[in-house]
């Protein structure tokens, strides 16, 4: 049973015995605390000093009866809303009902008194009562409980807002901050500019400065060359034709140096002239020519049976063929250059001009690509080009097409070739141009090259990203005759080769590379199943990788072999005897010294850069370019001054001849008389001073022949000169 004893229940009777009555019947039946007032004005002073929580009122009473004591209750804010049950004899009398229920009362009980009844209504308002103070207290605690939260969260939201005004404090100083820095770098960008327009100014007149008397040297070489053929002196006929070409060639690097500097300086002026396209094709076609012709090349030209008119720098327009054409020509050997002219229509209806200069020579890598129009930078430090020129052609052929409001977009892949497209309107306009920021001078990074063979295509992708993450320039090919074609054109550090292909398997392809003197010495290392490995062993292959295993261990067996790394083991063997380089290559081979053959001159530097030899084992008398043109281009490169050249020759020298390479070789063997453990020797004492910097100046001794004839002499240089 509920406890009740909170609960207070005044009855108010002016009969004695009634209230004696209801009061021991409720008592009897119910825990409740019984408050008694025998009339009206008894009834309200308990109300006003007694909490109450129920009244049992009866009606009739003297003096003040209890519909006036009920008003009373409910005129009382203190009171108004305690329950009221009536009680009366006049039970059936319907207004005294109506009245008492008008007033506020929430029940009406009559007399006599039905005890079960009564108690049955003073329980339910008991109840009722109960529950009333149960929710209060439950609204209580949780009005008390969400205040305790208010002001938890309030004492938050104002530790929150404190924070703030101290982040707002900080930024604002922040920003203040920034605004200074920003402020700065304004200023450096604008000192900046203004000393690069002064450079470039500086440049510009420089340049005018040394084509006054540069023309002056080549007028001079013209006339005296004329007075020498005259007066039939042709022994001074070379050397004028070389000072004659030497300032043409200086002349040309002058004139590019000028337009970049007219360019960043923003001078360079546009001649916008009616050009006749046919008549500019033939004169850029019998220009190129020779140089199209000097590697082997053949030059193809597609154009439109007309080819009309268009608006435009003649001159300009040439100057950037022939730039392209010219680095086609120098780039591409034995090959097909194309030059393709044709009209086209665009979207926003003006007529175009492209013309496309494309060749399949050893094109670039991606790496290589984004820096190709930098200014003063080469685009092939990680391949096997040779270097030349002074890395402005492409941007000035770039900032040219930009400024006659046309485009140059290039397209290349390492190993079949490059294709530059330059497109312009079929009237150009000028177009201001903005220069390029001074170009960052960081290198591309590249390790050798690596020749990758196979028929999938997806194997090739995989092979070529992983190895290029490692910093190697890769090529593709994707069956055997395409794979010699590139062994033969890039001479590979490394060959990585499928056994499993069709038409031509791995197998044959090894075989051939092997039987090539000049590709016979490049590792090739053989993709296939752990059955087939002793069979790659027994043909010549340097390794054998398991196909499931490729990717873990590729990088372990390149790093093995030293694969494209700076070692010092590596000689390199120029001879155009196919004899002589073999034997000399199984000598070396037999001191663990790694090879490379390169049959003449040019090719040896087209390769010198990448192949990076600790000694060059170089004979004079070759076709192409022979010793001496050889030893002339490496001194003129800082950083190849310093490879030791040994001489190997069969050539009788005169004494100008032997003080020129007294100056820049250091040992000079005849081919008749040289000592093959002599040779080691000085091979293994020429790349140790080499490594260490202690080549000594010239000495000279001989030494017995290995047939026991002739003797042999060695004369030993400074390093570098």
């Amino acid at each position: 049973m509920p406890n009740t004893n909170s609960i207070n229940v005044l009855i108010v009777d002016d009969n004695k015995n009634n209230l004696f009555t209801l009061h021991t019947l409720i008592k009897e039946y119910l825990e409740v605390n019984i408050l008694e007032a025998n009339s009206g004005s008894a009834a309200l002073k308990i109300l006003t000093k007694t909490k109450v929580d129920l009244i049992i009122l009866d009606i009739q009473m003297p003096d003040m009866d209890g519909f006036e004591t009920a008003k009373v209750i409910r005129l009382r804010k203190k009171t108004q809303h305690i329950p009221i049950v009536f009680l009366t004899a006049a039970y059936k009398a319907e207004e005294f009902q109506q009245k008492g229920f008008a007033i506020g009362a929430v029940d009406y009980l009559t007399k006599p008194i039905d005890p079960p009844q009564l108690i049955s209504r003073i329980q339910s308002y008991v109840r009722f009562i109960e529950q009333d103070r149960q929710h209060k207290q439950e609204l209580e605690r949780k009005v008390q409980e969400r205040t305790a939260e208010l002001l938890k969260a309030n004492q938050l939201l104002k530790q929150e807002i404190v924070e703030r005004k101290q982040i707002e404090a900080a930024l604002k100083q922040e920003i203040i901050e920034r605004q200074q820095i920003e402020e700065a770098l304004k200023y450096a960008k604008e000192e900046a500019e203004t000393a690069n327009l002064a450079k470039s100014q500086f440049m510009a007149n420089m340049s005018h400065e040394l084509r006054t008397p540069l023309n002056a040297i080549i007028g001079y070489s013209e006339m005296l060359k004329e007075e020498a053929e005259d007066l039939e002196q042709d022994n001074y006929i070379p050397d004028l034709q070389k000072i004659h070409a030497a300032g043409k060639h200086l002349l040309g690097l002058i004139n590019d140096v000028l337009d970049l500097s007219k360019i960043e300086a923003g001078k360079m002026d546009l001649f916008i002239e009616p050009v006749d396209i046919e008549i500019l094709l033939s004169e850029v076609t019998s220009t190129i020519q020779p140089l199209v012709e000097k590697n082997a090349n053949r030059l193809e030209i597609e154009r439109p049976n007309v080819l009309g008119e268009m608006q435009t720098d003649m001159t300009k327009l040439r100057q950037m063929l022939l730039n392209l054409l010219s680095n086609a020509a120098k780039f591409t050997e034995k090959g097909i250059i194309c030059l393709d002219i044709n009209h086209q229509t665009r979207t926003d209806s003006d007529d175009w001009v492209t013309f496309c200069v494309a060749d399949d020579g050893i094109g670039m890598t991606e790496e290589q690509q984004q820096k190709l129009f930098r200014p003063f930078t080469q685009a092939d430090t990680s391949t096997t080009r040779r270097y030349g020129g002074t890395g402005l052609g492409l941007t000035i052929t770039k900032q040219f097409s930009e400024m006659m409001g046309g485009t140059l977009e290039v397209e290349s892949q390492f190993g079949f070739g490059s294709r530059f497209s330059i497109s312009l309107p079929l009237q150009a306009q000028v177009t201001q141009i903005d220069t390029p920021s001074k170009p960052e001078t960081s290198a591309l990074v590249g390790n050798g090259i690596i020749l990758v063979i196979d028929d999938d295509a997806s194997v090739r992708d995989l092979l070529k990203n992983n190895l290029s993450k490692l910093g190697y320039a890769v090529a593709c090919a994707a069956d055997g005759p395409e794979g010699l074609k590139l062994a033969n054109k890039l001479r590979p550090d490394a060959i990585l080769l499928d056994v499993q292909m069709p038409e031509m398997d791995g197998w044959r392809i090894l075989s051939m590379l092997k039987s090539d003197s000049l590709l016979a010495p490049i590792p090739v290392i053989m993709i296939t199943m752990e059955e087939d490995q002793q069979k790659g062993y027994a043909m010549g292959a340097t390794d054998c990788i398991d196909k499931t295993t490729v990717h873990s261990q590729l990088a372990a067996i390149l790093k093995k072999y030293h694969i494209g790394d700076n070692s010092t083991d590596l000689v390199m063997v120029v001879d155009d005897d196919k004899i002589t380089r073999e034997s000399l290559t199984g000598l070396l081979e037999s001191q663990n010294w790694r090879v490379f053959q390169a049959e003449n001159g040019q090719i040896a530097l087209e390769h010198l850069e990448n192949k990076k030899p600790a000694l060059i084992l170089l004979d004079l008398n070759m076709p192409v370019m022979d010793g001496f043109e050889f030893l002339a281009h490496l001194q003129q490169h800082e950083k190849w001054r310093s490879i030791p050249v040994m001489v190997l020759t069969a050539r009788k020298l005169n004494a100008e001849e032997q003080a020129h390479l007294n100056q820049h070789t250091e040992t000079i063997f005849k081919k008749e008389a040289y000592n093959q453990e002599e040779l080691i020797q000085h091979l293994h004492q020429l790349i140790t001073d080499s490594s260490t910097g202690t080549l000594v100046g010239v000495q000279s001794f001989s030494f017995g022949s290995a047939r026991g004839g002739a003797p042999g002499y060695i004369n030993l240089a400074p390093l570098g000169l």
